[in-house]
């Protein structure tokens, strides 16, 4: 049972769920508006349709669902989910203390942490207490006070939702709107502008090449990121069994070394094969160190991703380049792209999804439409649609079981209609 009273002005109305008592305003002060709310609120009681908001701690919350994502995400994806969860919230758990996630000790007291956001984060107890409207709040400032893009925006919101659906799912959260069971499904999406694609040309290509002469361990990686558009990480975590040159393919998979678990950012394994051009280069180049990685760190470990960036960004910066690991994916892409390879075959070989290649390298597939755009028929009169012609010639073989010439049908020819008014 329901019961519908007035506190002020303002009429209220109270009920019980799963025998806990809850007041809750209508927010009105009509009575009509009032007695009709009434009314829809005992219709959904009796349907069992009403439920209490849960009551769950942010901070054990947070806690949870980072081990969540440390156990079932990639580290590059469990890294970035944290970081933004520190960004919104703070450092208000183990977890979200900044270093490398699931390592013990992550954070020593003499070491100086700079929170950029350190007077913005949102505070709150509950996470009941996050709605939409406080993120919309949170990412309107960023986007004003701290130019974050429309993609860092929307990065943030998946983040969020990310974490509503965890709670969802293992922790039975139920909101305190109704209207959005997910919190974050209530924040509106950014518009993001279309990507600006940097690429190598053939001349660039060559020139890069040349500047790591004298360097062939990062020749070699920079020739297999650019001629195998592979991911840094992935060209990192290249095993010798990884890469067969009598085969001239290489494998991207999941694997387990020196009890260090990877698995690439899709989850899919794939083969990529080995063009001539790369080919001739790993050809010539012998791992430094003795081990399982085929492209090693100085030191003979597995090259830590931002050292061997910083590297290879030392030896550019030196020859006025400025070139990344992403630009050499990005000209794997936008060469075949060029070439007018369908967007299938390239997402294939990067292990992207067809979206993401046709936002990406739709635009510069060369595309035979040159004739479409004509207003007028501009070839020479007397001329005949060749294809047109011959398969009709086909028809006429079929049907007569023998091989007509065009010298035998000399009255052949393409009939077309006048354009109607």
């Amino acid at each position: 049972m329901a019961g519908l009273y007035k506190r002020g002005k303002t009429f209220w109305v109270d009920y019980r769920i799963e025998g806990k008592l809850v007041r809750k305003s209508l927010g009105t002060q009509n009575e009509r508006v009032a007695r009709s709310k009434f009314k829809r609120l005992e219709y959904e009681l009796s349907l069992g349709d009403l439920e209490v908001a849960s009551e769950i701690p942010l901070a054990v919350l947070l806690e949870a669902f980072c081990q969540h994502l440390i156990a079932t995400r990639t580290f590059k994806s469990c890294k970035n989910d944290i970081s933004r969860l520190r960004v919104f919230f703070g450092v208000i758990c183990e977890s979200l203390k900044p270093g490398i996630p699931g390592a013990k000790g992550r954070v020593k007291k003499e070491d100086k942490f700079f929170d950029k956001y350190a007077d913005q984060h949102v505070q709150a107890e509950l996470l009941e207490d996050i709605s939409p409207q406080i993120i919309n709040r949170f990412l309107a400032d960023r986007i004003a006070k701290n130019d974050w893009s429309a993609k860092t925006a929307n990065l943030m919101r998946q983040t969020l939702h990310k974490l509503f659906n965890y709670a969802i799912k293992y922790h039975n959260f139920r909101s305190r709107d109704r209207r959005y069971p997910n919190p974050a499904a209530g924040v509106e999406r950014q518009r993001e502008p279309a990507p600006q694609i940097r690429f190598l040309t053939l001349d660039q290509i060559q020139q890069q090449l040349d500047i790591l002469e004298d360097h062939p361990l990062l020749l070699a990686m920079v020739a297999t990121y650019i001629y195998a558009g592979l991911r840094r990480e992935e060209g990192i975590w290249l095993t010798r069994n990884d890469v067969d040159l009598q085969k001239r393919h290489i494998r991207v998979q999941s694997k387990t070394v020196e009890g260090e678990s990877w698995q690439p950012k899709t989850k899919r394994n794939r083969i990529v094969p080995i063009s001539q051009a790369l080919g001739n280069i790993l050809q010539g180049y012998r791992p430094p160190h003795r081990g399982v990685w085929f492209f090693p760190s100085p030191t003979g470990k597995r090259w830590d991703p931002d050292n061997f960036s910083q590297d290879l960004r030392a030896i550019n910066k030196a020859s006025d380049l400025d070139w990344s690991c992403l630009d050499f994916r990005h000209t794997f892409g936008s060469h075949l792209a060029q070439k007018g390879e369908s967007l299938y075959k390239i997402a294939t070989l990067m292990g992207n999804s067809p979206e993401i290649c046709r936002r990406h390298y739709a635009a510069l597939i060369p595309e035979k439409m040159a004739e479409v755009v004509e207003f007028e028929d501009n070839k020479p009169s007397g001329t005949e649609d060749r294809d047109t012609k011959e398969m009709l010639q086909e028809i006429l073989r079929k049907l007569n079981g023998v091989d007509i010439s065009q010298s035998q049908v000399p009255h052949l020819k393409l009939v077309k209609p006048e354009n109607s008014a």
